[in-house]
Protein backbone atom coordinates (compact mmCIF):
# COMPACT_ATOMS: atom_id res chain seq x y z
CA UNK A 1 0.00 0.00 0.00
CA UNK A 2 1.34 3.43 -0.93
CA UNK A 3 1.90 6.14 1.67
CA UNK A 4 -0.91 8.17 0.09
CA UNK A 5 -3.29 5.20 0.26
CA UNK A 6 -2.42 4.81 3.95
CA UNK A 7 -3.39 8.45 4.56
CA UNK A 8 -6.75 8.09 2.83
CA UNK A 9 -7.48 4.69 4.38
CA UNK A 10 -7.07 6.17 7.89
CA UNK A 11 -9.02 9.42 7.38
CA UNK A 12 -12.20 8.10 8.96
CA UNK A 13 -10.30 7.26 12.13
CA UNK A 14 -8.99 10.84 12.42
CA UNK A 15 -12.22 12.59 11.41
CA UNK A 16 -13.40 15.20 13.93
CA UNK A 17 -17.25 15.39 13.92
CA UNK A 18 -18.70 18.90 14.07
CA UNK A 19 -15.81 20.70 12.38
CA UNK A 20 -17.34 20.71 8.90
CA UNK A 21 -20.41 22.95 8.84
CA UNK A 22 -21.35 22.56 5.15
CA UNK A 23 -21.17 19.14 3.46
CA UNK A 24 -18.51 19.04 0.75
CA UNK A 25 -16.91 16.57 -1.59
CA UNK A 26 -13.17 16.69 -2.26
CA UNK A 27 -11.39 15.09 -5.19
CA UNK A 28 -7.63 14.47 -5.06
CA UNK A 29 -5.55 13.69 -8.14
CA UNK A 30 -1.90 13.09 -7.31
CA UNK A 31 0.73 12.47 -10.00
CA UNK A 32 -2.02 11.10 -12.19
CA UNK A 33 -2.03 7.67 -10.52
CA UNK A 34 -3.49 8.35 -7.06
CA UNK A 35 -7.13 9.45 -7.23
CA UNK A 36 -9.38 9.70 -4.19
CA UNK A 37 -12.78 11.19 -3.38
CA UNK A 38 -13.63 12.26 0.17
CA UNK A 39 -17.09 13.39 1.24
CA UNK A 40 -17.29 15.30 4.50
CA UNK A 41 -20.34 16.37 6.43
CA UNK A 42 -20.91 17.48 9.99
CA UNK A 43 -21.00 13.88 11.25
CA UNK A 44 -19.42 11.71 8.56
CA UNK A 45 -16.34 11.08 6.47
CA UNK A 46 -16.68 8.81 3.44
CA UNK A 47 -13.52 7.91 1.51
CA UNK A 48 -13.58 6.27 -1.92
CA UNK A 49 -10.72 5.30 -4.18
CA UNK A 50 -10.99 6.92 -7.59
CA UNK A 51 -13.19 9.70 -8.82
CA UNK A 52 -16.67 8.96 -7.53
CA UNK A 53 -18.04 12.51 -7.56
CA UNK A 54 -18.86 13.82 -11.03
CA UNK A 55 -18.38 17.39 -9.91
CA UNK A 56 -16.57 17.52 -6.59
CA UNK A 57 -17.03 20.73 -4.67
CA UNK A 58 -13.26 21.03 -4.24
CA UNK A 59 -10.42 19.50 -6.17
CA UNK A 60 -6.73 19.26 -5.32
CA UNK A 61 -4.23 18.33 -8.00
CA UNK A 62 -0.52 18.16 -7.30
CA UNK A 63 2.38 15.81 -6.88
CA UNK A 64 2.19 12.99 -4.38
CA UNK A 65 5.11 14.50 -2.49
CA UNK A 66 3.40 17.91 -2.22
CA UNK A 67 0.26 16.29 -0.84
CA UNK A 68 2.22 14.29 1.72
CA UNK A 69 4.26 17.33 2.77
CA UNK A 70 1.08 19.39 3.30
CA UNK A 71 -0.73 16.56 5.08
CA UNK A 72 2.21 15.85 7.40
CA UNK A 73 2.70 19.53 8.25
CA UNK A 74 6.09 19.79 6.56
CA UNK A 75 4.83 22.41 4.13
CA UNK A 76 2.20 25.14 4.19
CA UNK A 77 1.03 26.14 0.71
CA UNK A 78 1.12 29.79 -0.25
CA UNK A 79 -0.62 31.75 -3.01
CA UNK A 80 2.53 31.26 -5.09
CA UNK A 81 1.94 27.48 -5.21
CA UNK A 82 -1.49 28.06 -6.74
CA UNK A 83 -0.35 30.84 -9.08
CA UNK A 84 2.53 28.74 -10.42
CA UNK A 85 0.35 25.65 -10.75
CA UNK A 86 2.33 23.53 -8.29
CA UNK A 87 -1.06 22.97 -6.66
CA UNK A 88 -4.27 23.28 -8.65
CA UNK A 89 -7.57 23.79 -6.88
CA UNK A 90 -10.88 25.46 -7.53
CA UNK A 91 -11.20 26.44 -3.85
CA UNK A 92 -7.90 26.78 -1.95
CA UNK A 93 -9.62 28.06 1.20
CA UNK A 94 -11.74 24.90 1.46
CA UNK A 95 -8.56 22.83 1.45
CA UNK A 96 -7.70 24.36 4.80
CA UNK A 97 -11.11 23.22 6.09
CA UNK A 98 -10.26 19.72 4.89
CA UNK A 99 -7.06 19.60 6.96
CA UNK A 100 -8.77 20.96 10.08
CA UNK A 101 -11.51 18.29 9.84
CA UNK A 102 -8.99 15.70 11.06
CA UNK A 103 -7.21 15.44 14.38
CA UNK A 104 -3.73 14.20 13.66
CA UNK A 105 -1.32 12.98 16.26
Amino acid sequence: MSEVAEVFETLQRWFEPGVIKTPRSFYFSLDGDEKWTVRLSKDACVVEKGKSADDADVYFKSSTQMFLDVWNGRYTPSAKDFLLGTIKSNNPMALKDFITAFRKK
